[in-house]
């Protein structure tokens, strides 16, 4: 896209004779993919002169604009003044790669129904395209080295009369140039033109603006849970959203954060921060990071590039960063006071998007009340009330276990399989359970199917794994309801040959062995016959409805993993004879798949909700991320803003601050 700037010709003459290298104006293109600038000589020449380059453009207030930009200006400063009166914020557009056109076009031969516009307009790129323009090289960017010393500019022929002068900007046009000036790390170069942007800002390196201080693990004689000593942290397990928690002391530290230390984690996984809250002890798993005059810029630019940082961790056991790897990790860096803003503005941002996130998060806590809720009526008989009224002809107990009794004979008739008797209830179980609606009755699970556990082929045995096409299942394949791929399979061969079992489709797993029971018991269903690992264990069904059955386990998954949790193992575990004998509520087939339809129904809508929910929160995150990226492109505060903090008494370019920091440091004996 390229743009024709109206400018009367009085100034076009200055920019011609290279008098004027900044167009000012009131208002600026929205559009930053500009390609060239074409002149538009107003009245009375009425032409199109010269086209010119965008070196940067500068916005702030009038009279700070005049300050960097009098001096090739090309204007008085009374009309300069006159131009922005009604202004609080103006632009400089710098002028380079300027060329006159040998032979200035007529617009209004080019298109019949010409409009000269009052300030810009857009030209697409092929707008000249069948037009031969002529050029004259006037302001080549590889002549032009701006030094910028004060509030002055100064061209070529000023440079070595004023070489003395303490600059606090160069901007060298040749990217040759730029790349042999000494000191300058790398990746500044390509960042360059985004600099140009952030007026004041420079890129440099973390460990120029920070003090680093990694971690170092005292002995663990020295650990107490008593209040010993300093606050001790090892890594991201003791981390929150924003201060770590406190679970252990240490008596004798070796490596200290102070309080408003940045603590990033730079073992596994690499790159989560903190804020300490106090002094504190860091093991070798931390780092503290210490930039007292905004620390919170430094931890926000660290929590927009943690995924960049874990990539750049190295080692075989744990992925780690070492000190020299943060230091050199290169960090954009604004004057001071836009630092402050950036960082108020981040925050008011996202305390708006954390109330958001909030109750996103309420509605899932609310969801979770009202699936347990309609699980609870579903198997109250709640759900099924009006549609046993409109029955004649239903079962009573009695007769269910009957049809029971009798589905467990033909099964074992059929498979060969000899099953236990179920042991009948006692008086005082029936007097614990919950009523049931009139013809409901109790049984087993072991009472609906037979139990089968799992076992692991020999792994020394590539030939049962490689190029394997049965599925199985082990805990880690436990994340979803319905089981129809995991993610290690075995070979058929490898069934006949060790203690793996065939699981018929449609069964109910179990994991029964794993450290999730502390939080979850994994139910799921088979999505096709398939096999499973020693930790989880099988229902299939020879009587009754699987997804009843299932639904009804995941209703009292709390209460089976509590009542049947194996006592005094290392390994959380559920007892499998008391889980087969874990009771269920039992109703006539044609309820059982009323209730499954209720259940569905009304669960089928919170899915939808649950989905929206997180596809919104994963659309917070990423906003999260933006909000940070736009922060450290500096276009996150607006033009009253930025003409605020550049007006600020403490305002000095980002250089300045840096060799200020650097002192500091140096006098304290730190490098």
């Amino acid at each position: 896209m390229n743009v024709l700037l109206s400018i009367k010709p009085k100034y076009v003459d200055e920019i011609l004779a290279g008098k004027k290298i900044f167009e000012f104006r009131k208002s600026i293109f929205k559009k930053k993919d500009i390609g060239k600038v074409f002149i538009y000589s107003s009245s009375p020449v009425k032409k199109i002169v010269a086209s010119f380059e965008i070196a940067r453009i500068i916005a702030d207030s009038p009279q700070k604009l005049w300050n960097k930009c009098q001096k090739y200006g090309g204007i008085p400063e009374n009309d300069f003044f006159e131009y922005f009166k009604n202004s609080d914020i103006g632009y400089a557009i710098e002028i380079t790669n300027l060329n006159e056109f040998s032979e200035p076009i007529n617009p209004y031969k080019l298109k019949q129904d010409f409009r000269p516009p009052q300030s810009y307009c857009y030209l697409p790129l092929d707008y000249f395209e069948n037009i031969n323009i002529n050029s004259i090289p006037r302001i080549k960017k590889q002549d032009m080295v701006l030094l910028e010393s004060g509030n002055e500019y100064f061209s070529n022929s000023d440079t070595n009369k004023n070489s003395s002068k303490k600059h606090t900007q160069t901007k060298l046009s040749n990217e040759d140039e730029f790349q042999k000036m000494p000191g300058l790390s790398e990746g500044l170069l390509k960042n360059n033109m985004i600099m140009e942007e952030r007026a004041g800002w420079i890129e440099t390196e973390l460990g120029q603006v920070a003090e680093i201080i990694m971690g170092q693990s005292p002995p663990s004689s020295t650990y107490n849970e008593y209040g010993i000593g300093l606050p001790f942290f090892q890594g991201k397990a003791e981390f929150t959203e924003l201060h770590p928690l406190v679970s252990k002391w240490c008596s004798e530290p070796k490596k200290i954060a102070e309080s408003n230390d940045i603590l990033i984690s730079v073992r596994a996984p690499v790159g989560a921060t903190n804020i300490a809250n106090q002094k504190c002890c860091i093991g070798r798993g931390l780092a503290a990071i210490r930039y007292p005059d905004c620390n919170k810029y430094v931890f926000y630019f660290l929590r927009l590039i943690e995924k960049e940082l874990d990539k750049k961790g190295t080692g075989t056991t744990f992925k780690a960063i070492s000190g020299s790897v943060l230091k050199s990790e290169g960090i954009p860096l604004a004057p001071l006071p836009e630092q402050r803003a950036i960082v108020s503005k981040i925050e008011q941002l996202f305390s708006e998007l954390d109330n958001g996130i909030a109750n996103l998060k309420l509605a899932q806590e609310q969801l979770k009340v009202y699936r347990q809720a309609v699980l609870k009526k579903a198997f109250e008989g709640e759900l099924t009330k009006k549609w046993r009224e409109q029955q004649t002809d239903l079962p009573d107990a009695g007769d269910l276990l009957e049809q029971i009794r009798k589905e467990r004979e033909e099964a074992v008739k059929a498979s060969g399989k000899k099953l236990q008797k179920t042991k009948p209830f006692t008086e005082v179980e029936l007097t614990e359970l919950p009523r049931l609606p009139e013809g409901w009755g109790w049984e087993r699970l072991e009472g609906v199917g037979y139990w089968t556990g799992g076992g692991t082929p020999s792994k020394q045995n590539h030939s049962y794994w490689n190029n394997g096409d049965v599925l199985w299942v082990s805990p880690k394949d436990m994340k979803t309801t319905l089981i129809l791929d995991t993610g290690d399979k075995i070979t058929k061969d490898s069934i006949e040959n060790s203690s793996a079992k065939w699981i018929a489709k449609d069964s109910i797993l179990f994991v029964v062995r794993s450290g999730i029971i502390r939080r979850i018991l994994p139910i799921a269903l088979a999505g096709k016959n398939l096999t499973t690992n020693q930790d989880l264990q099988s229902l299939t069904l020879f009587w009754g409805d699987k997804d009843y059955v299932f639904w009804y386990c995941q209703a009292n998954e709390q209460v089976i993993r509590e009542k049947c949790a194996k006592d005094g193992t290392t390994v959380d575990n559920i007892e499998v004879p008391r889980l087969k004998s874990y009771p269920i509520a039992i109703c006539s087939l044609p309820e059982q798949q009323a209730i499954v339809q209720e259940i569905e129904t009304r669960l089928s809508v919170c899915d939808k909700i649950e989905q929206d929910i997180k596809e919104n929160l994963e659309k917070a995150e990423a906003l999260r991320q933006s909000i940070l990226k736009k922060a450290f492109e500096g276009k996150l505060l607006n033009e009253r803003e930025l003409a605020e903090v550049r007006g600020a008494e403490d305002w000095e370019p980002a250089e300045v601050l840096l060799e200020r920091v650097k002192a500091e440091r140096a006098g304290n004996g730190k490098t």
